[in-house]
């Protein structure tokens, strides 16, 4: 630790942060906390910033300056110089925790924005470290801040939301920034008109002409700056959200959208330009096809040209070419903006997203940044030259560490399971592989180049790293189903590793690969393992373990401790305490220990010495651990551990700690980002570094390297950090005991090492691609079916042996084998058991068949025979405990709807005075309601008794004072006392007036405002609370009706039920089967009945619980006793049978239903053996028959009379009450008349105190802007006053300088007094001369094509810089003495020299002083005009404010009223829904009447004067009808005769004219054609002979023909035999021939078609000549033209 300090030897990773050049071929980018350069030919560079916390970074790509960013309380901004890092500034003061962004400008100037809890923008001078000015702006999170690349005096800051320009204005030293608002275009591309104005539909205050207009933010109630939210909140237009931005030449700059737009912005005019629309999803859905990003299947158009879609414009960059971009879908694309259209030119598929791209200083190399760590260069004039210059797979890295002897690597582990090399001196990317699924921990090897690594699945992979250029997967361990948390190696040996997936299983595996990496054994901890450490001494390995047993503890509280020696390890097979492979407790000396401190962290030193973070106070705690003896008597408080010594420990809560291979350094980390190392011998003297920001997540995991030079960290940001320590003195100490070591275990580790290169490459071969779950399904189903197999053939079936599931850990598989020989070792037993169950299967099976046969008394239960009562009694409580749940869960339901019953019934039934009902007619469908009204509350009450009471005061005052005006004025004659009384009766206002009905309907009140009094607020209130007062007392009176006509229908209802009774009676008696209506009242008459279920709406069965079924049936067996007693002898019942015939009064309908009893003689005697006396009776029996069907005819005609006379009275009881229903509904629709009339006018006061409201808004809002305006105004004029003051000063400073100017050219002869003439005039001409200044242009390299678009406008640092270096450069050339004339002395030249030296710097500090001038002069303007245009504003919004009071007053004087028309007084015009009246005049009736009679007066006139005019007419019109008919008549008889004359004679008409018989003719004529006819069809039929006998002769010859061919065919077939065999012949023989007469007769074919062609030209020539010799011709001829007649 004395002997050196730590340094940042390297970092790396990378997450898409911007990227920027600082040479042409060095790029830099934060890295961290770091900044990172890497450089074309693959170096890297960092820079380590000092301060406590980073914020955002910045470079000046042309100054070559770093600006870095603190981030805490009071934060500056460092500013550095590159490549030397030298400390330029430091600006303070610009944030009070943090920054959110710092930009550098092209020139001296920075803007930072400053982060919670003030959001400022700062412009900073960064070379001199003063702030110029700042302004507050939004606290909404920025996408990007720029300065404008051609003038530093605008600042672009852009939100998704929101773009503003910022323009900084100067007036010499102060600075003021002010804001310019852009819009930013709608998504749709129909047009991008503005949007949320005032659509018109909201009506004017009142419907006359003077109407009060106010915006729509009094109407919401806004005020002051609230006002301008109210367009964005009603801006329901979703916009483009801008995400990136290019300047251009200009000064305009293009803006990238999320959504794939493409516009400009003129930063001038404000103004936008849409240069590109993405096509719609309906129009292109060529992603839904799966093809490329940015492509399209369909043909190349001018609408199909470019695709850009979403995310492809996270980052844009202009060259003088086009607008390189790139985004989310992986691809830049360069894209030609000069044109009309947005094209694409090329496009560069990375297949990575791009979030950064930047171009270098000469324009000639673009670069892009992608998140997921790519970083790659392309040359702007080669698209395929596209170089790597970093591939770091940004990913969160979850551990680290360092190789073991002979290797110069180390490794980290990222949470996506990829295993990274790298160099450990310089950090040099080495390789990379995947374990193929997530990681979780890390641990490397002491004992051979070898890396273990955790996953997230519970598997323990072994990475060979003999090759790091070519890492392998050799081996995997399937230890835990959840990820591996904690793994260590056993210290400096490395020959064992304990791994844990934070259970309380610890697994020990052997980690020499001499022993294929064996699993040996676990062990058993208490709790969840929080951390392990190890220490190896004399051969034997301690491994302690800090858990947590419980999950709300802050830390681990309890240790456990266990002794592994070299014994144990050899020979662990005997230490099991089970198959499963648990290291007996004994064996391993386990010790459990509790501790007083909850801990974080743990590490194992020498002499039993523990060292951990405390959970509470963060500080560093030493424990020392009891030393084990077997067989001791251990004391609790021996067994609880307290710290002996507290050292300074983290910041934050959760560290952890490593110890170093050496066992001499103790190092501790927490999320708080830094790391501590400190000596073990002095644990108070501590080195701190920061590899990490707290902000990120702080420090994951920190491991030495081999030789603990190196400490390499991870963190929660991606990056792995590497530090070195840098020794300031040698000291051999812990360098030369490492060599030691090192030469000492070579051999060791190279023999481990080989044996690792001989592991094959670990490959897991799956069955099949189904999943573990499918196959063990399948292995049940097949186990099943052959189980039940064995139960059908009565065969003992023997479960086959466990087989390990397709992912089994290894525990699971050290079960399935302890299971296997299990079974193995009780197989005869199982047998016989198995044996028994069989025969108890068949007896019971026996048992149950002859139960089946068996009585239904005598048959048992099927539970009888279930042996297992414990599954039995298990099951019935399940069920049971299901019933119970399902009951409750269903009694709290009905309970949740009971008291949702009760709430309702509460609101709606419980607290209205009046409830709810309705009358219905008897004989239709005609219902009333009456009103419902609820108890008005104390409150409604006594406001609208001291309503009244201030009313009543009103109106008393008021005739006070009317009768003391009265008084004072002279008294009059009683007759005008009595025309007084009249006109105060004719003063009480008439219901047209008042504007209602109220009064008529019980609604009236005396106290009652005039709708024309209506001025104050006050006096609306009370109208509004009389209005809902008499609307009370309306419906208070027709519920009364209504009551009283519901007690009519009750009576009725009652009358009608005592009338059915008889008609019962009656029907009865009658035997008829007419039904008997029975009225009752409705649900809706008595809603009272839905709070009452009867038991017939109950449609399922009653539930009863067990004591309510015995009382039932309790009842209903007291029920059945009393029924019997009452059957048993009942003397009275037996005495009125007896005594009375059963009943107690005679009845006449009983009497007449008995019939005559006939005589005992004519039951047994026929009619014809009656004697006199038998006859006799039979005749007076007939007779009493006869009388008593009289009698029952007689009764029954009354029975019918008395039925209809009481149908009828029913039906005309209940006719007149319908009658009274509908009168009470006719007076129901006057009443709600009534109603609606009432709270119209109560909706006109309160919507025109709503209106008075909104003008008393709009007016405070009016005195806030005013007074905001005022408040500015005189600001204005203080900056006008300074700021003159300032110009009159520098202008008094420019002129003294204007005149030291003059006067050093006035001096210049007297500074040469000592000179001749001749030579002062000489010497003024070279004191005249001045450098030639060219003009600043880029550096271009020969043969490349500038790309630079801002070449022609240098920043304007460089146009100064260089402006002073050539005038350097010109005064040195001028200065030389060869330019001096002649006969000039040395001195007097230098003189001279020195002179114009001055001269010139003069005449620049003028210039200079001159634009500052200037500046300050416009900056005095552009105050002045805003002084004028404030002061315009505060005029306009007093006016304003004069006219909104004077519309207020009209408004409260122009009252609007209601009157009540008749439908006939309304001659208004009716509209789409109402009548508008805005336009109408309210006239009196007389007028109106009068001027009806004089429309009358004047109508019968005009009618009489219509009907003398009708008459005269009538004659006129029948004249005309007889003209025009002879007219027609005549017409018709000339055409006729027309007809006539012009008809055309033929010979038809002629022969029928001559011929006296015309018709014999025709017949004659008729008969000739038929026997022609006839003639025609003989030689028809002959001709048709003639062609058939051809035919067949035709046929005949085809037939002789085919023959002949046929033999044509065999000798053509010989011919051509023969011909071949000449043709062969022949060509041999031409190969033997002279060739000669061939081409001489090519050369003749070809010259004869030369001619021909010659010839055909000719003749065409010739034809056109001729044909132009004729038209020659034919122009001289004369034109005859043919006159047709």
């Amino acid at each position: 630790m004395d002997t050196g300090v730590l340094n940042l030897a390297w970092c790396q990773g990378y997450d898409g942060t911007t990227l920027t050049f600082l040479e042409p071929n060095v790029v830099a980018y934060q890295c961290g906390r770091n900044l990172k350069t890497i450089s074309k030919d693959g170096k890297h560079g960092v820079f380590t910033f000092k301060g406590s916390s980073v914020g955002p970074m910045a470079v000046h790509k042309i100054n070559k300056h770093i600006a870095i960013a603190e981030y805490g309380e009071d934060p500056s901004i460092y500013v550095y110089a590159y490549p030397t890092y030298a400390e330029v500034s430091v600006l303070e003061g610009g944030a009070e925790l943090a920054f959110r962004k710092i930009v550098f400008s092209e020139s001296d100037y920075l803007v930072s924005i400053s982060d919670v809890p003030s959001f400022n923008l700062i412009l900073w001078n960064y070379l001199e470290g003063t702030k110029l000015t700042s302004v507050a702006i939004s606290p909404d999170p920025l996408n990007t801040v720029s300065f404008n690349v051609t003038n530093w005096r605008q600042i672009c800051v852009m939100t998704n939301t929101n773009i503003t320009i910022w323009n900084i204005e100067q007036c010499n030293t102060k600075f003021v920034l002010l804001p310019q608002k852009i819009a930013i275009p709608s998504t749709n591309r129909e047009g991008n008109s503005a949007t949320g104005k005032d659509d018109g539909d909201r009506p004017a205050t009142k419907m006359s002409k003077y109407a009060v207009e106010v915006p729509d933010s009094s109407v919401a109630g806004l005020v002051g700056e609230d006002t301008d939210k109210l367009e964005s909140i009603r801006d329901v237009v979703e916009h483009m959200k801008p995400v990136s931005i290019a300047w251009l030449p200009t000064g305009d700059f293009i803006v990238g959208c999320e959504g794939g737009q493409l516009f400009k912005v003129d930063s001038e005019e404000s103004s936008t330009k849409v240069l590109y629309y993405p096509p719609d999803p309906e129009e292109n859905d060529a992603y839904d096809r799966g093809l490329t990003r940015g492509e399209t299947d369909m043909p190349v158009t001018e609408s199909s040209t470019l695709m850009l879609p979403p995310g492809s414009l996270q980052s844009i960059a202009v060259n003088v070419t086009g607008l390189y971009a790139g985004g989310k879908d992986g691809v830049v694309r360069f894209l030609s903006i000069g044109g009309e259209e947005v094209t694409l030119i090329y496009k560069i598929e990375v297949e990575h997203p791009i979030s950064t791209l930047a171009f270098s200083p000469n324009y000639q190399t673009v670069v892009w940044g992608s998140p997921t760590g790519l970083i790659q260069s392309c040359l702007c004039s080669d698209k395929n030259a596209v170089t790597t210059l970093a591939s770091m797979h940004h990913g969160n890295v979850v551990g680290v560490g360092g190789l073991a002897i002979g290797s110069e690597c180390s490794v980290s582990l990222r949470q996506d399971g990829l295993v990274q090399i790298w160099k450990t001196v310089d950090g040099t990317f080495m390789s990379e592989i995947h374990i193929g699924e997530p990681g979780e921990t890390l641990c490397c090897s002491r004992l051979a180049q070898y890396a273990a690594v955790g996953s997230a699945k519970g598997n323990l992979c072994f990475i060979d790293l003999t090759n790091p250029q070519k890492p392998r997967l050799i081996m995997r361990h399937r230890l835990f189903k959840k990820p591996i948390s904690h793994m260590v190696f056993n210290g400096d040996a490395g020959t064992l590793l304990f791994a844990t997936a934070g259970d309380n299983h610890i697994f020990l595996i052997d980690a020499r690969p001499t022993s294929s990496f064996n699993i040996l054994g676990f062990v058993t901890v208490t709790g969840t393992v929080q951390a392990l450490a190890t220490i190896v001494k004399d051969e034997t390995t301690k491994l302690v373990v800090a858990c947590k047993s419980q999950a709300n503890l802050p830390g681990s509280n309890i240790l456990h401790r266990f002794n592994f020696t070299e014994d144990l390890i050899r020979d662990i097979r005997f230490y099991y305490k089970s198959p499963m492979c648990d290291i007996d407790e004994n064996a391993s000396c386990a010790l459990k220990l509790g501790l007083r401190h909850a801990i974080h962290g743990l590490a194992v030193g020498e002499g039993e010495t523990l060292f951990a973070l405390s959970a509470s106070t963060k500080r560093l705690l030493r424990f020392t651990m009891p030393v084990y003896e077997k067989d001791k008597n251990w004391k609790k408080s021996d067994l609880l551990l307290a710290s002996e010594v507290e050292f300074p420990g983290q910041d934050l809560a959760d560290g952890n700690l490593a110890l170093s291979y050496h066992h001499k350094w103790l190092l501790s980390y927490s999320p708080a980002g830094t790391v501590k190392i400190a000596p073990i011998g002095a644990l108070e003297r501590t080195a701190t570094f920061t590899p990490h920001e707290y902000r990120e997540g702080g420090v994951k995991s920190v491991a030495f390297s081999d030789d603990c030079q190196y400490i390499l960290s991870c963190g929660y940001d991606g990056i792995v950090s590497c530090y070195h320590w840098n020794h300031l003195k040698s000291k051999p100490g812990s360098s030369n005991s490492y060599k030691a070591r090192r030469d000492r275990d070579m051999d060791f580790v190279a023999r481990e090492n080989q044996k690792l290169s001989e592991f094959a490459e670990w490959s897991q071969k799956f069955p099949s691609n189904r999943r573990a779950s499918e196959i063990e399904m399948e292995r049940k189903a097949r186990i099943d079916e052959a189980k039940q197999a064995a139960q059908d053939n009565d065969e003992i079936y023997v479960s086959p042996p466990p087989s390990p599931r397709l992912n089994a850990t290894w525990l699971e598989q050290r079960e399935i084998d302890a299971l296997r020989q299990e079974n193995q070792q009780y197989s005869s037993v199982k047998h016989d058991l198995r044996t028994q169950i069989r025969d108890i299967r068949k007896t019971i099976q026996e048992m149950m068949a002859q139960n089946r046969d068996l009585p239904d008394i005598e048959k048992l239960g099927r539970h009888e025979f279930d042996l297992d009562l414990e599954e039995q009694n298990r099951l019935q409580a399940e069920g049971d405990a299901e019933i119970q749940r399902v009951r409750e869960d269903i009694e709290f339901e009905n309970l949740a709807k009971l008291y949702l019953r009760e709430k309702i019934k509460e609101e709606c039934w419980d607290k209205m005075k009046v409830k709810g009902r309705a009358l219905q007619a008897f004989n239709s469908s005609l219902e009333v309601s009456n009103f419902p009204l609820r108890e008005r509350p104390l409150e409604v009450v006594n406001e609208i008794k001291t309503i009244e009471t201030r009313r009543r005061i009103e109106m008393r005052e008021a005739e006070a004072r009317k009768q003391l005006a009265e008084l004072q004025a002279k008294p009059g004659t009683r007759e005008e006392e009595g025309e007084g009384e009249d006109s105060e009766e004719s003063n009480k206002e008439h219901p047209s007036i008042s504007g209602s009905l109220g009064a008529q309907y019980g609604g009236g009140n005396k106290l009652f405002y005039s709708q024309f009094d209506l001025h104050t607020r006050e006096q609306k209130v009370s109208q509004i609370v009389l209005l809902e007062d008499a609307i009370h007392r309306i419906k208070v009176t027709f519920n009364k009706e209504f009551d009283e006509v519901f007690a009519k229908k009750e009576q009725e209802i009652a009358k009608v039920k005592e009338k059915n009774k008889r008609i019962t009676k009656i029907v009865n008696d009658l035997s008829l089967d007419d039904s008997v209506t029975e009225p009752s009242m409705s649900v809706a008459e008595k809603p009272e009945m839905l709070l009452e279920v009867a038991d017939s709406e109950i449609k399922v069965e009653k539930y009863l619980t067990p004591e309510q079924r015995k009382q039932q049936e309790e009842e209903a067996r007291l029920e059945e006793e009393r029924l019997a007693r009452e059957r048993g002898d009942n003397a009275r019942e037996r005495a009125l049978d007896m005594m009375m015939g059963g009943v107690l009064e005679i009845k006449k309908e009983d009497e007449l239903k008995k019939d005559v009893p006939k005589p005992a003689f004519m039951l047994t005697k026929k009619e014809e053996e009656y004697n006199e006396e038998e006859q006799k009776l039979f005749k007076e029996y007939q007779k009493k028959c006869q009388e008593l069907n009289e009698e029952r005819e007689k009764f029954r005609k009354q029975l019918e009379t008395e039925l209809r006379k009481l149908q009828a009275t029913i039906q005309e009881n209940m006719q007149a009450f319908d009658d009274a229903l509908n009168t009470l509904f006719l007076h129901k629709i006057q009443v709600m008349m009534v109603i609606y009339q009432e709270e119209l006018k109560i909706l006109r006061l309160r919507f025109a105190m709503l209106l008075q409201e909104e003008i008393e808004i709009r007016e405070k809002d009016i005195l806030v802007t005013l007074k905001h305006k005022n408040h500015i105004k005189q600001l204005a004029s203080e900056a006008v006053t300074e700021t003159r003051k300032n110009v009159e000063h520098f202008r008094g400073e420019y002129d003294n300088l204007q005149a030291e100017d003059k006067y050093l050219d006035k001096a210049f002869r007297r500074e040469f007094n000592d000179v001749s003439a001749l030579l002062v005039d000489l010497l003024y001409k070279q004191f005249k001369r001045r450098p030639r200044i060219l003009k600043y242009r880029a550096v271009e390299t020969p043969g490349v094509k500038n790309q630079n678009p801002f070449s022609d406008r240098p920043p304007s640092s460089l146009t100064a810089s260089h402006v002073k270096a050539q005038v350097t450069q010109g005064l040195d050339e001028l200065d030389k003495m060869t330019n001096a004339p002649d006969g000039t002395d040395k001195h007097v030249w230098e003189r001279l020299c020195r002179l114009r030296r001055t001269k010139v710097e003069s005449e620049h500090l003028l210039k200079q002083k001159a634009n500052i001038l200037a500046e300050m002069q416009a900056f005095l303007q552009k105050r002045q005009e805003e002084e004028d245009r404030l002061k315009q504003e505060t005029d306009e919004l007093g006016q304003l404010l004069t006219r909104l009071k004077e519309d207020e007053q009209r408004f409260i004087l122009n009252l609007e009223v209601q009157l009540l028309l008749k439908q006939g007084q309304i001659e208004v015009d009716a509209g789409p829904f109402i009548r508008d009246y805005r336009d109408s005049v309210l006239v009196h009736r007389s007028v109106v009447e009068d001027l009806n009679s004089t429309i009358k007066q004047l109508g019968e006139s005009k009618i009489a004067s219509m009907v003398e005019s009708k008459d005269f007419r009538k004659g006129i019109i029948q004249l005309e009808w007889e003209h025009k008919k002879m007219s027609m008549q005549m017409e018709d008889l000339e055409n006729k005769m027309k007809d006539i004359q012009f008809i055309k004679v033929t010979r038809e008409i002629q022969a029928y004219l001559q011929e006296d018989d015309y018709e014999s003719k025709k017949a004659t004529e008729i008969a000739t054609l038929e026997q022609t006819i006839t003639l025609l069809k003989k030689h028809h039929e002959k001709h048709v002979a003639q062609k058939t006998k051809l035919i067949k002769e035709l046929n005949k010859g085809y037939k002789m023909r085919g023959a002949n061919n046929k033999k044509l065919d065999t000798e053509l077939q010989d011919l051509n035999v023969v011909v071949n065999e000449r043709r062969h012949i022949e060509n041999i023989n031409m190969e033997n021939r002279d060739d000669g007469g061939a081409e001489r007769r090519y050369q003749e074919i070809v010259q004869r078609r030369k001619l021909v062609d010659l010839a055909k030209a000719q003749a065409q020539e010739v034809a056109v000549l001729r044909a132009e010799v004729e038209r020659l011709r034919m122009r001289t001829f004369p034109a005859l033209v043919q006159v047709e007649r």
